[in-house]
């Protein structure tokens, strides 16, 4: 057996036994049947990320990557955050010649806290080192069906994204695509992205958000994207008549 399936085997051995003794069977804010869960908490999975560090570490790339690969596959959440502090070493393992591979991965992935995780480190990673085919890429998810694979098409644009201001044009396409989707968290995270995108083109984020009220847009989307606006600027935005 090799030594990557051995510390897989650990891990998972020490995820269940933590999970047996937590009082959460599973991920009570994960609303989705598909999502795996030994309810371990994220201080359980620190302890345990802790414990296998030295050992993870010390396997060549291709173990680890190997290893990520397969905690992912398991669609334990747990697991895929094992999966993504491993991966977070190895960004640009995700060449445009491995996006299929990339795909296949993320289509594991069935809660809104892994794709705020993956999101947040290596995807952006990969996105500012491949942009367009990055892109390419988000945009078929921001196309298909699967609720988290559009979450992942806006919420990409939060955060370090967002404020570096070199993808509010594309993010804006995403967000259109999705101002009428029927899941709340799809629309949580269109209203995510236009609040982040909001700190490095303010104007043209208001201005949108403007129009969006006066269409009737959600409120779901809305409220979520005007949170940083204060005092009369947000009382004269809420003082806005949606067209009937």
């Amino acid at each position: 057996m090799s030594i990557e399936i051995n510390l897989y085997n650990s891990i998972v051995h020490d995820l269940e036994t933590a999970g047996a003794k937590s009082p959460y069977p599973a991920d009570a804010n994960e609303p989705d049947p598909r999502y795996k869960s030994y309810g371990v908490r994220a201080n359980g999975k620190k302890d345990i990320i802790a414990l296998h560090k030295t050992a993870i570490r010390a396997l060549a790339q291709k173990q680890q990557t190997d290893l990520a690969k397969k905690l992912v596959h398991s669609k334990y959440g747990e697991q895929q955050s094992v999966a993504l502090f491993i991966f977070e070493s190895f960004p640009d393992y995700f060449t445009p010649d491995r996006f299929e591979e990339l795909d296949t991965l993320i289509r594991c992935i069935h809660g809104w806290s892994k794709v705020d995780s993956f999101t947040g480190s290596l995807l952006r990673a990969i996105l500012f080192n491949h942009p367009k085919e990055m892109m390419k890429l988000v945009r078929t998810w921001n196309k298909d069906d699967d609720i988290w694979l559009k979450r992942f098409s806006v919420v990409l644009f939060t955060r370090k994204v967002a404020t570096s201001g070199v993808f509010t044009t594309f993010a804006l396409e995403m967000c259109d695509n999705l101002l009428y989707d029927k899941e709340p968290l799809v629309l949580k995270g269109v209203g995510w992205a236009l609040k982040d995108l909001m700190k490095a083109d303010k104007k043209r984020i208001v201005d949108y958000l403007i129009k969006l009220r006066k269409n009737g847009v959600s409120s779901t989307i809305l409220l979520y994207a005007i949170k940083d606006l204060k005092g009369q600027e947000r009382r004269n935005f809420l003082s806005i008549t949606p067209n009937r």
